[in-house]
């Protein structure tokens, strides 16, 4: 069970880390904002263009990591201040201090969580 001490640690962790993707978010974007300046006066070849497309591509993917898991932050914050942070949203059972401590914005218990990566259905509604 969580003390109040246990969830103010997990607050304050959720806090830490929303405002580390924030900034990365942000740099992220004056950085492509200033590329995307430059590209426009650069020659390229095919051999360029394929590699500035691969490199987009993976920025874009990990833009999305950040976004979801700044999603999953802002829901852990929201069930912190609804009372019911500890509660697993699929079965309802209490999520654990242990794994609360270690991942602040976990929503499931390590049970559900389990079943959600094995399933192929739970995965896809873990992508979204």
């Amino acid at each position: 069970m969580l003390t109040a001490d246990d969830v103010e640690h997990c607050r304050s962790q959720l806090q830490q880390r929303r405002a580390a993707l924030r900034a990365a978010l942000l740099e992220h974007t004056r950085a492509g904002d200033t590329a995307q300046a430059g590209a426009a006066v650069e020659v390229h070849d095919l051999k360029d263009e394929a590699f500035a497309h691969t490199l987009a591509n993976l920025a874009n993917t990990e833009l999305g990591h950040a976004r979801e898991e700044l999603a999953a932050i802002d829901a852990a914050l929201q069930r912190i201040r609804s009372g019911n942070y500890a509660e697993c949203a699929a079965c309802g059972r209490d999520i654990g201090r242990e794994r609360l401590l270690v991942q602040p914005g976990a929503d499931r218990c390590l049970s559900c969580q389990s079943e959600a990566e094995r399933s192929p259905a739970a995965r896809a509604e873990l992508r979204s």
